[in-house]
């Protein structure tokens, strides 16, 4: 545990004040997140096949993924200054510098590199092509709304809510206690398994790792978002452009 009060350092804060994620509410909010997606996890591997849905289905599913992601990352946002006894400037959410930038577009090509890497040496492994449920149903549809609605979601909503969890609550909390790599596992194993899909979760844990890196090195909390959003942008396109090179 780090209870130093001295100055920030160069690469990262390395003062935590004493009730710095202390206390029943942070292990409350932090058992409560871990705990909805494991059940997210959990239903995923139970599902059986891939649901066939049309453009109307779809957008429900994305509204209703919005608005319950939405709500918890309001509460996150509201209780991280509270918590952490930092002010959410503090804890990265300023603009951007252009070496912050530079590093976020660095973490971008090394997610694509050990997410799709990991999950081509899994495929390889396992003797079996896989893609994500929601990669699957979305091949399904062809409605240019839908697909607009979805890219919004996938590019800005989902790289803004899941760092926010992630890398600036749960990668925090496990730096206040353990260092690097005790928030960098933390973190990264709740970003695999958040995505509900057991072949994607360890390429996607590998990710979550980077992701830890680029907001590590920042101390930017858009960093790893901006990250986040140029790996599904280009997974988006790959889909788009290129689909048989994705299947």
């Amino acid at each position: 545990m780090n209870d130093s009060t001295s100055a920030t350092s160069p690469v990262w804060p390395t003062r935590w004040p004493p009730n710095s994620f202390t206390g029943l509410w942070t292990w409350a909010l932090a058992g409560a997140i871990a705990v909805i997606f494991g059940l997210v996890f959990i239903a995923g591997i139970r599902s059986s096949g891939i649901p066939q849905v049309n453009a109307v289905e779809f957008d429900v599913l994305i509204l209703f993924q919005l608005v319950f992601e939405g709500a918890l990352l309001l509460i996150v946002l509201a209780a991280l200054p509270a918590l952490s006894k930092f002010s959410l400037r503090e804890l990265g959410f300023r603009r951007p510098s252009a070496g912050d930038l530079g590093t976020a577009f660095l973490g971008a090509v090394g997610m694509a590199i050990v997410a799709n890497g990991g999950a081509s040496l899994i495929e390889y492994l396992a003797h079996s092509r896989h893609q994500q449920d929601i990669v699957e149903i979305f091949r399904q549809l062809h409605e240019p709304t839908t697909i607009g609605i979805f890219a919004l979601f996938a590019v800005v909503f989902a790289p803004f809510a899941e760092e926010t969890f992630f890398r600036v609550f749960f990668f925090n909390l496990g730096l206040r206690y353990g260092g690097f790599w005790a928030g960098a596992v933390a973190s990264g194993v709740l970003f695999g398994i958040a995505h509900g899909d057991a072949f994607a979760a360890l390429p996607l844990m590998l990710g979550g790792v980077i992701l830890c890196s680029v907001y590590y090195r920042t101390r930017n909390a858009f960093a790893p978002m901006i990250s986040h959003a140029a790996f599904n942008t280009l997974s988006l396109v790959a889909l788009l452009v290129a689909p048989k090179l994705t299947s």
